[in-house]
């Protein structure tokens, strides 16, 4: 797609009234022309409306074959004498709607409202598969080696100071008193292990596994924790985290939320590198619960999202960082795989120096998103 504008095909083989509105053109290019299969073959389009008398045979054999070249675009049918039977195969294959006929062209406005919002359904379906490709591919990412890097660095500065420790008292002392190997010995086994913490907490979060699995909301918070640890301390940033009294268990992609709330995290943390503060830096990550509905608030005082913007942040290839900067995922991303994968909601509310991203999922939609109490 060119310029990252999706676009629609127009194909008509009967005359023509479909006439595209503005708001719909403002979301698609838009290419009209009359019905022919190679048109169908050589264009890269997402959705297709199709204007015929009937639709039979021919026009499914046509339309079918887009299956086999990795096409799945939207089926808009404007027909009247349809095949039935020809309309419920297509349907097995594609999102497919039918539509009458229209009798003159300024029935194609209302038209045009009707169709936008599926339209628009089926594009951020496609950006989100997109997106779920592209991490799959830097599932490996450096980002990853350097959080590793840079949480390593403190238990291993400690690790080597203990060990010139012991080699300068053994150089000093004939015998080392064995209070001071044991504590020695203490605190290199204790760093170690903080150190092997840190590296399963950073592969777990490199996995993409596509399995629905229970997981704990306190447990997840907590490895999202020592995720940024050294980070935010290094930064001189406090770090609240609020779990839930009582932990409970979500059923879904864990993965995915982990990915969302670490990029939060991470946008509040890259925030407080643009301004000057006279006041303690904070971030807040907090889990709280109604009868319908488990809530997540992540919140920083680094002065708010100014206003010019707040409207754009959840937009597609938005950014305020430089290309090549970032975690990667942005918040049109994040906003699609809460709305998606959790049938949730994720809004941002901005108050004088306080920004607030809060993630709302549903509590009664079990066929998506179950809790299960221990």
């Amino acid at each position: 797609m060119q310029n990252n504008t999706p676009h629609l095909l127009h194909l008509y083989d009967t005359e023509p009234l479909f006439a595209p509105n503005e708001t719909l053109k403002s979301f698609f290019s838009i290419k009209s022309a009359p019905y022919h299969t190679d048109s169908l073959n050589s264009e890269d389009f997402v959705a297709l409306v199709l204007e015929t008398d009937t639709f039979d045979k021919h026009h499914f054999e046509a339309c079918n074959m887009l299956r086999s070249m990795g096409k799945k675009p939207v089926m808009i049918l404007l027909c009247n004498g349809e095949k039935g039977e020809y309309l419920r195969s297509l349907a097995l294959s594609f999102h497919t709607v039918a539509f009458p006929l229209l009798t003159k062209e300024s029935e194609s406005d209302a038209l045009c409202t009707m169709i936008l919002p599926m339209l628009r359904e089926h594009l951020d379906a496609i950006r989100y598969t997109d997106a779920l490709k592209l991490r799959s591919r830097r599932s490996g990412m450096v980002e990853s080696l350097n959080v590793v890097a840079h949480q390593w660095r403190q238990p291993i500065n400690l690790i080597s100071m203990e060990a010139i420790n012991l080699s300068i008292q053994s150089t000093l002392e004939e015998s080392v008193p064995s209070a001071s190997i044991q504590k020695s010995a203490k605190i290199i086994s204790d760093q170690s292990q903080r150190m092997a913490e840190i590296l399963k907490s950073v592969l777990n979060m490199g996995k993409i596994h596509r399995g629905k699995e229970p997981f704990s909301i306190n447990a997840m918070m907590e490895r999202i924790k020592l995720f940024f640890a050294d980070q935010l301390q290094r930064d001189r940033i406090e770090y609240r985290t609020i779990g839930l009294e009582e932990d409970k268990f979500l059923h879904g992609y864990a993965t995915d939320l982990e990915e969302v709330l670490v990029n939060l995290i991470a946008n509040a943390k890259d925030a407080f590198k643009t301004i000057a503060l006279d006041y303690p830096k904070t971030i807040t990550v907090e889990a709280y619960n109604t009868d319908t509905e488990v809530l997540f608030a992540i919140k920083d005082n680094a002065g708010g999202v100014p206003e010019a913007i707040r409207e754009k942040i959840f937009e597609p290839h938005f950014s305020t960082k430089g290309q090549g900067e970032g975690f990667g995922i942005g918040l049109h991303i994040a906003r699609l795989i809460i709305t998606q994968e959790f049938k949730g909601s994720l809004r941002l509310t901005v108050s004088e120096n306080e920004t607030v991203f809060t993630i709302t999922l549903p509590r009664n939609d079990t066929s998506q998103l179950k809790f299960i109490y221990s």
